[in-house]
């Protein structure tokens, strides 16, 4: 890196730091609203979408192993 560059990958870096600020404030709210409903007893979970999860996450273990 030259020393004309630092500024640049500073501007760089206090920008990432505040995309992932960003990010973390949204999953922090996301995973309130779950423990909350988790709380009240009002979580639910779409039975398709997990198996969809399922199916996927098991294709590409397999596709994994025979590579």
């Amino acid at each position: 890196m030259k020393v004309s560059d630092r500024g640049g990958w500073g501007a760089l870096l206090e920008e990432t730091r505040r995309a992932v600020d960003v990010l973390s404030e949204g999953r922090s709210r996301r995973i309130e609203k779950i423990r909350s409903a988790l709380r009240d007893g009002t979580y639910r979970v779409d039975g398709r979408q997990v198996a969809g999860k399922m199916v996927s996450d098991a294709v590409r273990e397999l596709r994994d192993r025979l590579r």
